[in-house]
């Protein structure tokens, strides 16, 4: 994706947000944060968009919150993601689903499951839940974007041990490990790998191209990674098979 594209795409954002964080925009597309922050200050240079205290702003727009924009972004390849994720799950799993628009869109390919137990931080993945034979254990505590994050939610998830956790993230490094932006949910996503046995990570394709501040899951503690196209990267593909890190791929 050039810087055209790039900026084009966060014109799309905005028009359907009206606002977003800076840092919202940097894990949502496929480019490194400097070159986010150089698209931003070029649309706000032509005067298309407004930078204020960390969020850019396009005025005259009705506010859809951020998570519900994430959710609309790569959606078929979400949902082939998930389809392959919940070929994973047995009758009879305890799981984690981590909150995310890609392991939201698992909660939705296993919802008519008879046999299942889902502990989840995420208030979307249990609400897709309620009212189906799925049981639901969710997590206490403080609220940050459509996700229970601090210490309550830390010491519920070591309370239990699972078969699989799905996990999400904002973006690979290099060839360590599994990053993400919030330093809430960094800890969440450390216990969620502490109580379960098997560990996948749920990707799209544009997660391969981004990056995060904070390193939460080195790739020798991944089981596997589902994710839309096989790696090409060969240093990071070697890693993963030293590591004996299965990866799914749904286009082959």
């Amino acid at each position: 994706m050039n810087g055209t594209e790039r900026q084009e795409q966060i014109l799309a954002a905005m028009r359907l947000s009206g606002s977003i964080s800076v840092n919202e925009l940097i894990e949502m597309l496929p480019a490194s944060p400097a070159t986010v922050r150089r698209d931003i200050t070029a649309l706000a240079a032509s005067g298309k968009i407004r930078k204020d205290r960390g969020r850019i702003f396009l005025e005259g727009n009705p506010q859809v919150p951020a998570f519900e924009l994430r959710g609309e972004m790569y959606g078929d390849e979400k949902k082939r993601i998930a389809q392959a994720a919940a070929a994973l799950v047995r009758d009879g799993d305890t799981i984690i689903i981590d909150a995310g628009t890609t392991t939201q869109a698992l909660a939705n390919a296993l919802r008519d499951r008879q046999r299942l137990s889902v502990i989840t931080n995420s208030i979307p993945v249990a609400y897709i839940f309620n009212g189906t034979a799925v049981h639901v254990f969710f997590c206490g505590g403080m609220l940050e974007d459509m996700a229970v994050v601090d210490d309550d939610a830390i010491q519920f998830l070591a309370a239990h041990q699972v078969d699989k956790a799905f996990i999400s993230a904002t973006g690979i490094r290099g060839t360590q490990g599994l990053t993400t932006t919030s330093l809430f949910q960094f800890a969440v996503k450390r216990q969620m790998i502490k109580s379960a046995q098997e560990i996948y990570a749920l990707l799209v394709e544009s997660k391969f191209h981004a990056t995060g501040v904070n390193l939460f899951a080195d790739f020798r503690e991944l089981t596997g990674i589902v994710t839309s196209k096989p790696v090409t990267n060969p240093d990071l593909l070697e890693r993963l098979e030293q590591e004996h890190v299965q990866v799914i791929s749904t286009d082959r």
